[in-house]
């Protein structure tokens, strides 16, 4: 090598250690730059190519940086290191399918390939196959022990299984691996929301301060400190921190959401939905503060106000699927059919492979009183996603409007709606004793004024956060008896692949969600289904005397009657009477609600979803 060569490999290497430097001291611009000048003197220079895809991919600028992976890549086929880049790169582009390929060829390439498996697991989350997550985040922990990305990553997944418990030992350790500042700080927060998801608010709100204290500007935090502070009655300091995590990001949209919850609960309606249009004024590109206000008003049947807030958005963004399928909802609610159907059509056409605008489409063509099309637009939602719970239940509108039988195996009433009257936990003779108890702890539950505007619930209030799990006596000992109950439901609906019920079966399951609801005189829960279940419930705690009473059944549930006018003769299809001890279980799909009652006593219960464990 001549003295000119040597001195421009030097130079190219310099180049290139100053770029690295850059890009760990997280200067992308004068990493990029350094990048640029050695490429112009060696275009073909593997680790400039990989380093300046790498710094690209940093920026959220994933379509520039595929093709010098795919160079690089070209030079060096079995480099799991660039495959598990480009992976990376494919991943921000939501081009999921292709990036499962490349990360699988990584980690078969280099079985050590620990962020082959990262990605392996971010997909997998990204696609709620929770159990495939889990034990790809565990692969990559078992290779690389004290690397404290992939424990984030599995405490995230537990979450989503309800295992929130095994979450937080999780994060309690990943503290113990000396993390980096920003990540102690993100450890800080999501072990706060750890504990906040099982109720205990009081030491959440420790570790939201704790990561503040490392972090000051970590976005999230001041919303986590909101919901927190709220858990534990502090109304006024909640309602601060809100407008503080707004203030540091206006398109924090859950933030908005749970902001607009606490002032409708609070019966300021005055200011509800204000911090959307605040937000709007000062980002006037982002449809999205407009778009989720048209859902809300959607949620509180301010059906007018929806109608205008969604043609905002349209008129910003005519290719809005999602709000041209909320403006159809809209108009059908206000018996607006002909433009309501014309701006379904729209939205099937542009997005033919989601569900639930086919689902959408039929309640309105139902309304409409076409049942015939509506079936047929089911039977396209269901093609598309087969357990969907809510294209089920209309599809047995559909076919009940058409006479059809095959909703009586759909349904199945009488099989399918079971009831079971516990028995007393131990430690309790009697199950009036036990209510008695159980319902003096729901009272410092239910502290709201009214309920969520999200919620079915008419004229009470709904808890807010997760009831099992939460380390409540009462509950976990309740609980105990679900469970019981639970399983001998699933013993008993037998097996059936071709049935959306048995079809889904397994003999373990999980719990979803749980709640506790409590209804005030003329209470009532509209009619509804739970989209996000498999078996669905109502465990009565305590009721009002006019329950009694058979020939009006206040306060009953009934079964069978959706929650729009279909044209049906005898909508109700079962009702059951509840009773102080006595669980309802039935199908998800299955469409239910409550009679309105008139008494000065509340009804008082505690419901949950269970879906299938894999």
């Amino acid at each position: 090598m001549n003295t000119s060569s040597a001195g421009t490999a030097q130079q190219n290497a310099a180049l290139l250690d100053q770029a690295v430097t850059h890009y760990r001291a997280g200067n992308l611009a004068d990493a990029e730059t350094d990048l640029r000048r050695l490429l112009e003197r060696q275009p073909s220079h593997p680790d400039a190519l990989h380093l300046s895809a790498v710094v690209l991919a940093a920026q959220g600028r994933h379509a520039e940086a595929e093709p010098l992976f795919r160079r690089v890549l070209a030079m060096a086929p079995r480099s799991s290191n660039v495959l598990c880049n480009l992976g990376n790169c494919l991943f921000g582009q939501g081009r999921l399918t292709e990036a499962m390929t490349v990360y699988r060829e990584a980690v078969q390439i280099d079985p050590n390939a620990v962020q082959g498996f990262m990605g392996i697991a971010r997909i997998f989350q990204r696609t709620s196959f929770f159990a495939g997550a889990e034990t790809a985040y565990r692969q990559a922990i078992q290779l690389q022990p004290h690397l404290v990305e992939p424990r984030q990553g599995l405490a995230s997944v537990l979450k989503n299984l309800d295992r929130v418990a095994e979450a937080e030992k999780i994060e309690r350790h990943a503290l113990t691996l000396d993390p980096a500042p920003r990540e102690r700080a993100a450890l800080e927060h999501n072990l706060g929301v750890s504990l906040q998801m099982q109720g205990r608010q009081r030491q959440a709100l420790e570790h939201f301060d704790a990561a503040q204290k490392v972090q000051p500007d970590l976005p999230q935090v001041e919303h986590s400190r909101a919901n927190a502070l709220q858990g534990l009655g502090r109304i006024a300091e909640a309602e601060e921190a809100f407008r503080k995590a707004l203030a540091r990001d206006p398109l924090n949209i859950a933030a908005h959401r749970d902001f607009n919850q606490l002032l409708y609960r609070l019966g300021r309606d005055d200011e509800f939905l204000r911090s959307y249009d605040a937000a709007f004024a000062a980002v006037p590109s982002a449809t999205v503060l407009p778009f989720t206000k048209a859902q809300t008003q959607l949620s509180c049947e301010r059906n007018e106000d929806a109608v205008a807030s969604f043609a905002r958005v349209l008129a910003i963004d005519p290719a809005n699927g999602g709000a041209r399928d909320g403006l159809a909802i809209a108009q059908a609610r206000l018996g607006r059919f002909d433009e309501a159907i014309a701006a379904h059509e729209q939205v099937i056409r542009q997005a033919p492979k989601d569900p639930n605008p086919w689902s959408n489409f039929a309640q309105t063509l139902l309304q409409a009183g076409d049942a015939s099309k509506a079936l047929a637009m089911t039977e396209q939602a269901l093609a598309r996603a087969p357990h969907d719970q809510g294209a089920l239940a209309m599809s047995s509108i559909a076919l009940r409007a058409l006479g059809d039988e095959r909703d009586e195996d759909l349904m199945r009433y009488g099989d399918f709606i079971q009831v079971f009257d516990l028995e007393p936990p131990a430690g309790w003779s009697d199950m009036e004793s036990f209510n008695r108890d159980l319902n003096a702890y729901l009272d410092a539950l239910h502290t709201d004024k009214r309920e969520h505007f999200d919620q079915t619930l008419r004229g009470g209030t709904q808890t807010r956060d997760r009831l099992f799990d939460a380390g409540h006596s009462p509950v976990e000992k309740l609980r105990a008896r679900i469970e019981q109950a639970v399983g001998i439901y699933i013993q008993r609906m037998g097996n059936g692949d071709k049935h959306p019920l048995t079809a889904r079966r397994r003999d373990a399951f999980r719990f979803a969600g749980s709640w506790s609801s409590r209804l005030n005189d003329c209470g009532f829960h509209t009619n509804h289904v739970h989209p996000r279940g498999w078996i669905s419930s109502c465990y009565y705690v305590a009721l009002p005397d006019a329950v009694a009473g058979e020939e009006q059944k206040q306060g009953w549930i009934k079964f069978g009657e959706p929650s729009f006018e279909a044209g049906l003769k005898d909508p109700v299809r079962r009702a059951i009477q509840p009773k102080p001890g006595r669980l309802v279980l039935f199908p998800s799909y299955m469409w239910h609600g409550t009679v309105p009652f008139r008494d000065a006593r509340a009804r008082t219960t505690i419901a949950f979803d269970a879906v299938p464990q894999p």
